[in-house]
């Protein structure tokens, strides 16, 4: 069989190995859907969220979290229609600390709800303005009237990273006294912990919560870290892994699940039993109906993430992919792509040409080289096929 990926041999020296160790029961939730959506900017319709959701659903995303029923009509709706076709995916929707929210989610036919209550000191100063005893009241209060419901019941002590120590752990403490929490989430909310504090903040929840109440993390992108992060709680015993396609999400954005599936799944040997050959289209269909661009050098993928310009590089490429590339395009459902542009070389020219079946002499190949470096110069990008025929033309 064909290799797919040729990777650092140090990922499986013991030194390294020794010191990884990921939870049994791990899985993902999507949270595009909710998160994503809160990107300044963007909006979803019904139908986008029902087609990115279906589509989520066939590549055997665990978990997508649907949206806040209680934003819209049409996006109760459109939570009421996920819940009701998607049957591999478990749905969830995100709700305030108040009972009519959890009454409309019932009634759409959710799975489970999130239920937001702030933690971090300045969201409780602020904005809910609760002291310890009411906070932790409200709390058991709020899960029981969910769990009655026959919810799943994830809650979110959001800006977690950013609590009182003390306090964060005695509200671990009472989720597990209160017999109706089934999972707490660990939100950096503005992306504000080191990954080292993320796995740290892990251990330290798992610790009190035990095997009974499960543990996620979401983590947001400020510092550009929040892939690492979610992987550094993993690593700390989380179960459930919160992301969004193409990382989308408020500020910087969210830790991406493409990202994050193709490192657990390359660089850690999980697999999470996602279909990742599908990771390409429906970061694009997201990329159409958020209306957000990719940069075109984003990680997995962006459209340049397996093309090559540089002639050194290329000349490699050519003899084997692996010399530029750490796996297979496939994998992703991309394809590898050869650009031809100011930094090509020879062999870039005469692989190109080859491929459109054109057979030139190397003196003229030297001289349409000199042709495609100035026109790249002049457009300033790689060049279009159409651009490059036209300077193949001259050599006819």
């Amino acid at each position: 069989m064909k290799p797919t990926s040729y990777l650092s041999p140090f990922n499986d020296f013991p030194e390294v190995v020794s010191d990884i160790h990921f939870n049994d029961n791990l899985t993902l939730c999507d949270c595009t859907l909710r998160d994503g959506e809160q990107q300044a900017g963007v909006v979803f319709t019904k139908e986008d969220k029902v087609e990115i959701a279906k589509l989520l659903n066939e590549m055997r995303i665990p978990e997508i979290e649907a949206g806040m029923p209680c934003n819209s009509k049409e996006d109760a709706d459109a939570i009421a229609e996920i819940s009701d076709t998607c049957h591999f995916s478990r749905i969830t929707a995100c709700v305030r600390g108040l009972e009519a929210d959890f009454d409309l989610a019932k009634d759409i036919g959710v799975w489970g709800v999130t239920i937001s209550l702030p933690i971090g000191t300045l969201q409780r100063k602020y904005k809910l303005k609760w002291d310890d005893d009411t906070y932790i009241a409200n709390m058991c209060r709020l899960t029981e009237y969910a769990k009655n419901k026959g919810l799943y019941v994830n809650l979110s002590p959001y800006d977690t990273t950013r609590a009182d120590p003390a306090f964060m752990d005695r509200v671990m403490e009472e989720a597990v006294k209160c017999g109706t929490i089934d999972r707490v989430r660990l939100v950096d909310t503005v992306g504000a912990a080191s990954p080292q504090a993320i796995r740290y903040i892990a251990r330290r929840i798992k610790d009190i919560l035990g095997s009974k109440v499960w543990l996620e993390v979401h983590c947001h992108n400020d510092f550009g870290l929040a892939v690492a992060s979610t992987l550094a709680g993993a690593l700390g015993g989380a179960e459930v892994l919160s992301t969004t396609i193409n990382g989308i999400g408020e500020r910087s954005g969210n830790t991406s699940t493409e990202e994050t599936l193709m490192a657990l799944k390359m660089l850690y040997g999980k697999d999470l039993g996602v279909d990742l050959t599908r990771l390409v289209e429906v970061s694009r269909l997201v990329e159409e109906r958020s209306n957000t661009p990719l940069q075109n050098h984003k990680p997995v993928v962006g459209k340049h993430s397996f093309s090559h310009e540089s002639g050194m590089v290329v000349a490699g490429v050519l003899e084997e992919p692996f010399v530029a590339e750490a796996y297979a395009p496939e994998l992703v459902g991309a394809k590898r792509e050869i650009l031809i542009g100011k930094k090509s070389g020879a062999k870039s020219i005469e692989a190109k040409l080859l491929a459109k079946g054109i057979s030139l002499e190397e003196d003229r190949i030297r001289a349409l080289l000199q042709d495609v470096k100035q026109k790249a110069l002049e457009v300033k990008r790689s060049l279009t096929d159409d651009e490059f025929m036209l300077l193949v033309n001259r050599y006819l």
